[in-house]
């Protein structure tokens, strides 16, 4: 993905951002469910299994999406179909409920996001170009230890 793609998706949260809040990247992803795999979640586009959570099945709901990690939250936008950034936000995690569950990288790459301890979370695919992306995402969501 492009740097303009990531600068527009910034622009998209701007105005729902709290005060001193920052974005911190930004990306597209097919959104499927937690317990999704890779090339599962590519081929049907993320089917709904039983058991997941609120947030999680609300976003299963639209697939291709934009994420935006701030440092105060995960937000999720509609993409549009041209791939940009959607206007209106679909869903937002604190970021304090955000945890990287799992990173597989690959031609396909897969995220597994987990929301708090309630069980909740997604699971976001990668295709091959946008596996950059991906790993920046997944750095950014690996905790900082504390000394």
């Amino acid at each position: 993905m492009n740097q303009k793609l990531q600068t527009r998706a910034f622009e998209r949260v701007a105005s729902i951002l709290q005060p001193g809040e920052q974005p911190v990247t930004a990306t597209r992803a097919l959104v499927g469910s937690f317990s999704a795999g890779r090339l599962g979640t590519v081929v049907s586009q993320g089917l709904i299994t039983a058991g997941a959570g609120a947030v999680g099945h609300a976003l299963t709901r639209t697939k291709k999406q934009f994420v935006v990690l701030t440092d105060r939250r995960l937000i999720f936008l509609p993409q549009t179909f041209l791939g940009g950034p959607g206007t209106g936000v679909l869903a937002e995690v604190p970021r304090e409920q955000v945890a990287l569950a799992e990173a597989k990288m690959g031609i396909v790459s897969l995220l597994r996001i987990a929301f708090g301890a309630a069980g909740d979370g997604v699971a976001l695919t990668f295709p091959r170009v946008d596996k950059k992306n991906a790993e920046a995402l997944a750095a950014a969501l690996v905790p900082v230890p504390t000394a």
